[in-house]
């Protein structure tokens, strides 16, 4: 899922203020005028915070615990099973083993924010995602092939391992 507009959403708690933007024409026709602003704007440097704030504060009001290893990860015990969100800035990878826990979370996020549905997972941060029928694997093959491309090694023979077998490293004395 995309969450559209995401910087935009975040409500900001400290007082921010602006100078009128180059070029606004103010209805006033008074051009030395200072905003104080409500909500965050793309560019500025708390918008990614208030976000982050505003999207935990949702998925925990819906019964999502954040993961204590990784703050990008929310859990939730649905009737049928966990359902994970995953969380990277403005998309949201939704994994479960219930296709209707899967909607219902897509229903009730759609209530809060304007979300776009990229459909099946296939790449997500240069991770290759492949479902099969014993669950995902993921690869990062198309990161090593542009790899060895990048540095010329398409002619290279290739082998399981690099090194040599038993080879027994010590740490230097």
């Amino acid at each position: 899922m995309d969450v559209k507009n995401v910087f935009l959403q975040g409500e900001l708690e400290e007082q921010v203020y602006m100078v009128q933007p180059s070029g606004f024409l103010s209805i006033l026709n008074v051009t030395s005028v200072v905003y104080r602003l409500k909500k965050s704007l793309y560019g500025l440097k708390k918008a990614p915070g208030a976000w982050n704030a505003k999207i935990t504060q949702r998925l925990q009001q819906r019964g999502f615990a954040m993961s204590k290893s990784n703050p990008s990860l929310f859990i939730q015990w649905g009737q049928n099973g966990p359902v994970s969100i995953l969380l990277y800035v403005d998309d949201l990878v939704i994994v479960s083993a219930d296709q209707e826990e899967i909607l219902r979370v897509k229903f009730q996020l759609g209530a809060s924010f304007e979300l776009k549905d990229l459909g099946d997972l296939h790449y997500f941060l240069g991770i290759e995602v492949i479902c099969t029928l014993e669950g995902l694997q993921t690869n990062q093959r198309h990161y090593v092939l542009s790899m060895i491309f990048k540095f010329g090694m398409t002619d290279c023979k290739s082998i399981t391992t690099p090194l040599h077998r038993n080879v027994k490293f010590r740490p230097n004395a």
